[in-house]
């Protein structure tokens, strides 16, 4: 069943929130780049601090550093591909 007041027409069916797409949409490209390996590290850093404690909230920014590692290479790919 289609929600009544739904702002979106489409079912959002990605790995990462609107919020998160909304916010990388308004990134200039130029800036993509860097947004993207900082998400890299960011992961990488989380797991790495996950692998020496073991506690949940390493895993739970690794997560939500890697829906905006995946929103920002979407991003991306989307201002660069070709129609």
């Amino acid at each position: 069943m289609k929600k009544l007041f739904s702002k979106s027409s489409e079912n959002w069916d990605k790995p990462f929130s609107e919020k998160v797409a909304r916010r990388v949409s308004k990134i200039p490209t130029a800036e993509l780049e860097m947004w993207l390996e900082q998400s890299i590290y960011e992961v990488g850093r989380c797991l790495s601090g996950y692998t020496k404690n073991r506690e949940m909230v390493y895993l739970q920014e690794a997560r939500t550093g890697a829906e905006a590692l995946h929103a920002v290479v979407e991003e991306l790919y989307k201002r660069n591909a070709k129609p």
